[in-house]
């Protein structure tokens, strides 16, 4: 037996994570890692035909099994940079909610010159038709887009025209605090989605999304109900910012997403854009402990019959599990700059995502965009190729030697925010700190014999 490259995480007490370029990896104690180190196999024969299996070590050619794993490996990047991008549309960025952890320069609902002017809409249907293919995802972004619906339609309208109904997936994120029924009403027979922000109980969602003399809880989720009964449970679905008041209390969430019969969240940690730079609060070490008590919860939830699924931590296994798996920008590598994003903001210029959208607003004095609406290149600005070539993880000092590599990703927009440059100091990196925590902790709980971890590997299909 030959040994191949591959890099291991201890995951727990004796269990450590291994895996390869190729994208293979398996969970094994410490005494089996130490005798395929020290002697190119274990002492388990079934073990070995597995870690054979998984190039791991060969019984052959070393250097054709190299270039199996480098096969492997090529067959990863071509499905990375695939270009298959959500088209983010802003038709305002004016908005009636002062959220404390708000990722974007909002600009008062009273403001003037920040909304797109609708003679460039059928530029941007126009261009989404010329670059890329059906089928098409469109979302449209804000600030509170519903402050101007009356774009949201005419948009709807012309990338039917152009791009036809049956071909489109059209998703509105939104407060709802202005949702109406007519608007409800327009969304009926139309392949139309909302994505909605609900952070926690009435507390916790309005210490943080403040509605000025309005209680945005009560209206969020009387909103939320109303598309359910009219549209159906599946066209709204809800984002969560996990803020330091909720770490202390996952339950309550699940309680707020319980009372609405949703089963489907979706959570993240607070990003360090715009006004949530300011505003951090607490660690991403808080933030795991406060994910696995959660885990916790949905776990004694699915055996009450309630079927519970968070899908940030689908999209984790996804990744670990299923090898062709990429449709998650953050966990790309090279970037899903560009090839999974691109941004048309009201004021005409195009960017390759909505956290360079984000920087703009930091860094006025240099041009974070693919140029307009009128002049899109995606090789005219030179940020992008050194943001893109600066972004493979296998060469960065940290990544190269860590275990969940494969199937991290890279952002280079959060590490100019923190670092001032594209790749970034991966030991005080919170990206980093985020997903390899992710990682650890659902491989560690997938590993364990129990309902909890026939539930995680469920979710491989969610």
């Amino acid at each position: 037996m030959k040994l191949l490259p591959f890099n291991f995480e201890l995951i727990d007490e004796n269990k450590y994570f291994i895996s390869n370029l190729a994208g293979f990896s398996h969970v094994l104690n410490q005494m089996d890692l130490s005798n395929i180190i020290d002697f190119g196999k274990s002492n388990n024969d079934n073990l070995n035909n597995i870690l054979r299996n998984k190039l791991f070590i060969t019984n052959d050619d070393i250097q054709l099994s190299e270039m199996m794993i480098a096969s492997g490996l090529g067959k990863k990047l071509m499905s990375e940079m695939t270009f298959s991008p959500i088209f983010m549309i802003v038709p305002t960025l004016r908005c009636d909610h002062t959220c404390k952890y708000c990722q974007v320069s909002r600009a008062s609902i009273s403001a003037q010159h920040y909304d797109l002017d609708e003679k460039n809409i059928p530029k941007i249907i126009s261009l989404i038709k010329r670059i890329s293919k059906k089928n098409y995802k469109l979302e449209i972004q804000g600030g509170e887009p519903l402050i101007r619906f009356d774009l949201i339609k005419k948009i709807y309208n012309e990338a039917v025209f152009q791009l036809g109904q049956e071909n489109i997936e059209f998703v509105i994120t939104s407060s709802l605090s202005l949702l109406t029924d007519e608007m409800i009403e327009w969304s009926e027979e139309k392949p139309v989605i909302y994505s909605v922000s609900l952070d926690g109980n009435e507390y916790v969602h309005n210490k943080n999304r403040i509605l000025p003399t309005k209680n945005s809880f009560q209206i969020i989720t009387e909103n939320i109900k109303k598309l359910q009964h009219r549209l159906g449970r599946d066209r709204v679905s809800t984002v969560t910012t996990v803020t330091k008041e909720l770490l202390h209390n996952p339950q309550s969430l699940i309680d707020a997403h319980f009372e609405l019969d949703v089963f489907d969240l979706f959570i993240r940690p607070i990003s360090p854009y715009g006004f949530a730079e300011k505003k951090e609060s607490y660690t991403i070490s808080e933030y795991i402990n406060f994910y696995e008590k959660l885990l916790d919860i949905i776990f004694e939830e699915n055996k009450k019959g309630f079927p519970f699924v968070e899908h940030s931590g689908a999209i984790h296994i996804k990744r670990l599990y299923n090898p062709g798996f990429c449709g998650y920008a953050d966990l790309k590598s090279p970037s899903g700059i560009v090839f999974n994003s691109l941004l048309f903001n009201y004021d005409g210029k195009v960017y390759g995502s909505d956290e360079l959208r984000m920087l703009q607003q930091v860094y006025s004095d240099i041009d974070f965009s693919l140029g307009d609406f009128d002049s899109l290149s995606f090789n005219k600005n030179t940020i992008y190729n050194n943001l893109l070539s600066n972004s493979f993880n296998m060469l960065h000092v940290g990544c190269e030697t860590c275990a969940f590599q494969p199937y991290c990703g890279v952002d280079p927009c959060q590490n100019i925010s923190l670092f001032g440059e594209p790749v970034g100091n991966k030991s005080l990196s919170r990206f980093c700190l985020y997903h390899k925590g992710m990682f650890k902790l659902l491989v560690k709980k997938i590993d364990e014999d129990n309902a909890g971890a026939t539930l995680l590997k469920s979710w491989i299909y969610a």
